[in-house]
């Protein structure tokens, strides 16, 4: 991600500029009285710019009451269970008497490898998103409230619900910028995105019946229809009513969210401000494929789908019978590349690649190396690789996975992933728009013009970004899947990506792989800036700061203030993570297995827009879940002994402080937690 535009006060200390703001921590008991249960709030879980608590914990909170146990509860009555709740303790998370303590949710109810369910809400005001400002509220089964998770914001009910500027007119401001000449920097080289024009105007498509519910423009110059709508963003000291735009440049290798004054503080109406903006898109039958990359795999048969002992995870309860079901469709006695998983297709004609089904039934995609058709034959490959490994991990249907058809019935379709593979260069060489559930993400590969190599035959870059797609969608919600916008957020996303490219493969190697990359740009360094071994340099700690200013020999040319870099300070805590839990269980299959469901579980317990530490928690927390389940008793003291430990390794330990999300006023922290902290 890469923020152009930011007049937000981001230094903005709430509990340092407001008399008595953090007033509300001394009256968690009395909350907790009024409610008539256990509340713990930590001074260290405020973030000091909304000056909110972010982290609740709850015990002894009644759960449903007068419904039958042996009917499961539908999603509603959990929603409607965490709505009541966090409305009945806001003042113990930060909200005054008499503030609005408004929320909508995500009709969607995600649900743990355990059992946990995790209810995410969007607060509102005025029937208007308050931006950025959704909790989640993990549930037992039984609608037991476990712990409020996640930033809210105190707004007061005389912020302006009416615009003053004119969505014509802040999109035209919004359209100018968007329509700007920009070079896209990359690991693998810069490209330029020329400059639009936009002087045929916008048509609007669809009208408001209300402030809060969205239009749409027309498409004009840029890729895809413009998407508007109202929100509130969070200044520091105040809020301000915006018009948010969304626009998709060229082949979607940059889509931009812009925010631009729609209130009466605007200095001129007919020229408001842009009060925000950035790009959302994250840069990095049978068939003859690299399974890794043309260096390290051989050019192989490989059934399409792969079968599900041919994954390194094990197969979970819950999944559609006969998975895993076809990656290909057959349609007038030919197969191809566009199946209810992924439509890979040839980027600069835009078709798959078909093959014809022989006498026997068979179908094989041989295509010869290094053309068009083997590089869409590879990305369809990996790309339904990693849906059918992510499904075994928990990212199925109902929870947001990237399906035309969904078979079960539930969650949205129409939403596989469209996989470019571009004969040539491509804009960004790798990326991955993700949009909400029900909407397709798009992926675009091509070749690194420097080594002549493509990306879609590189696992790594391949698995990297599709996991992009992942991590997008089970912590932002499936509502809109915009959960990692804040700089560490963004960074975990980069982590994430490299940690699973990664790990995938090392469970069956002998030898660990530590770097990312290194095939498609011809480099045993890989793509990042040290291998992600157990002697992997930075920690939380070093977040912020530039050359020169790490610690250790040999450490002055590592710099950690963009999120690809900070990313590897994630990735490589997960990496020793894997390696300790492993050797806890002294099984190392075992340790590689649980270790991949605590992070996917985890992603889906993190908020929105969350920090490392927050992060952290949410994978202690899935642990806690699997202790009496795939953990014994015995095991599970051991695994979480040994995920504080790598954690700590990495300055995250129990004492670790970040005030948000930001890069600014990380402290690293080596301490272990105290006898008797709960995860």
């Amino acid at each position: 991600m890469s923020v152009m535009i930011d007049r937000r006060n981001k230094n903005y200390d709430r509990l340092a500029s407001v008399a008595e703001a953090d007033a509300f921590l001394d009256d968690t008991e009395r909350v907790a009285a009024e409610v008539d249960h256990t509340l713990v709030a930590d001074r260290s879980k405020v973030n000091r710019f909304t000056g909110h608590l972010t982290e609740l914990r709850v015990t002894g909170a009644p759960g449903f009451t007068g419904t039958d146990e042996s009917v499961p509860m539908p999603d509603n009555g959990y929603i409607a269970q965490a709505k009541q709740y966090v409305t009945s303790v806001a003042e113990a998370i930060g909200f005054a008497a008499g503030e609005p303590v408004e929320f909508e949710a995500d009709p969607n109810v995600m649900t743990t490898s355990e059992g946990l369910r995790v209810v995410s809400l969007q607060q509102v005001l005025n029937g208007i998103e308050v931006w950025a400002m959704a909790p989640k509220v993990w549930m037992f089964e039984d609608g037991t409230v476990d712990r409020v998770i996640g930033d809210t914001v105190s707004a007061p009910a005389t912020l302006p619900a009416r615009p003053v500027v004119p969505a014509e007119v802040a999109l035209r401001v919004a359209a100018a910028k968007a329509a700007e000449p920009t070079t896209l920097r990359g690991v693998f080289g810069d490209d330029e995105l020329p400059r639009l024009d936009i002087s045929d105007g916008f048509e609007r498509l669809s009208h408001q019946a209300r402030n809060d519910q969205p239009m749409t423009f027309s498409k004009g110059p840029f890729e895809e229809a413009v998407p508007a709508r109202l929100v509130y963003l969070y200044m520091g000291e105040d809020a301000r009513l915006t018009w948010m735009f969304t626009f998709s440049r060229e082949k979607l290798a940059a889509q931009y969210h812009a925010f631009v004054e729609a209130d009466d503080r605007t200095a001129n109406p007919d020229e408001p401000e842009i009060l925000y903006f950035y790009d959302t898109v994250r840069h990095a039958v049978a068939g003859r494929v690299f399974q890794r990359n043309p260096a390290e795999s051989t050019f192989d048969t490989v059934p399409f789908p792969v079968p599900a002992n041919g994954y390194p995870t094990v197969v979970s309860a819950g999944l559609p019978t006969g998975f895993p079901l076809p990656w290909a469709e057959t349609h007038n006695g030919k197969v191809s590349t566009e199946g209810n998983n992924v439509r890979a297709l040839n980027g600069k004609t835009r078709r798959p690649v078909e093959v014809t089904i022989d006498a026997e039934g068979n179908s094989l995609f041989d295509p010869p190396q290094d053309s068009p058709e083997q590089f869409v034959t590879n990305i369809f490959y990996f790309c339904n690789f990693a849906h059918d490994l992510f499904m075994m991990l928990g990212f199925t249907e109902d929870q947001g996975n990237f399906q035309t058809t969904n078979v079960t019935g539930l969650g949205k379709g129409a939403d596989p992933v469209r996989a470019l593979a571009h004969p040539g260069a491509v804009f960004g060489t790798a990326n991955m728009a993700t949009r909400a559930d029900g909407m397709e993400a798009v992926m675009n590969m091509g070749l690194v013009t420097d080594t002549g190599r493509h990306t879609a035959d590189d696992f790594d870059v391949v698995l990297h970004e599709f996991c992009h797609g992942v991590s997008n969608r089970l912590v932002g919600g499936l509502f809109d899947a915009n959960g990692l916008e804040e700089d560490q957020s963004v960074a975990m996303g980069e982590g994430w990506g490299d940690y699973f490219a990664l790990t995938t493969r090392n469970f069956s190697n002998p030898q660990e792989r530590d770097v990312v990359g290194n095939w498609v740009v011809n480099s045993s360094k890989g793509i990042r800036q040290r291998p992600y071994d157990s002697q992997y340099p930075g920690a939380f700690g070093d977040i912020g700061k530039g050359q020169g200013e790490v610690a250790g020999a040999g450490n002055r040319d590592l710099t950690y203030q963009e999120v690809h870099d900070v990313g590897e300070i994630w990735c490589a805590a997960l990496m020793e993570l894997t390696r300790k839990v492993a050797t806890a269980l002294d099984n190392k299959e075992r340790g590689y297995q649980v270790t991949w469901q605590a992070v996917v579980d985890g992603m889906k317990l993190t908020p929105k827009n969350p920090s490392f530490l927050m992060a952290r928690d949410a994978i202690l927390r899935a642990f806690k879940a699997m202790k009496g389940g795939p953990l014994t008793s015995t095991e599970y003291t051991a695994v979480r002994n040994a995920a504080w430990k790598a954690f700590a390794r990495y300055e995250m330990g129990f004492d670790a402080f970040c005030p948000n999300a930001t890069f600014t006023g990380c402290r690293g922290g080596t301490a272990m937690p105290p006898a008797g902290h709960e995860d």
